[in-house]
C-alpha cells in the first residue's frame, strides 16, 4: 500500500465515523434543503450532548471567574 492509498483510506474512515456520529446526534429529514433548514432537529442523545456542553462551558466560566478573582483581588 502506498501513501496515497493510506491517506484516502484514512479520510474515508474518518468521514464514515463522522457520518455515524451525526446520524446519532441529528435527525435529518430526506427533504432537508441545507444545514439551516428548520426541519432538522436534534435527537434525544444529541440534545443531551448539547446540554452537557452547555453545563461544561458554564462550569468552566465559573472556574475562570473564581481563579481571576483569587489572583486579582
Amino acid at each position: 500500500m502506498d501513501i496515497y492509498t493510506a491517506v484516502v483510506r484514512l479520510i474515508a474512515g474518518s468521514l464514515a465515523v463522522q457520518d455515524g456520529i451525526l446520524n446519532y446526534l441529528v435527525s435529518l429529514p430526506v427533504n432537508a434543503t441545507g444545514p439551516l433548514d428548520p426541519n432538522i432537529t436534534l435527537t434525544g442523545s444529541g440534545l443531551q450532548f448539547v446540554e452537557d456542553i452547555a453545563v461544561a462551558a458554564t462550569r468552566s466560566g465559573d472556574i475562570l471567574c473564581d481563579m481571576f478573582q483569587a489572583l486579582f483581588p
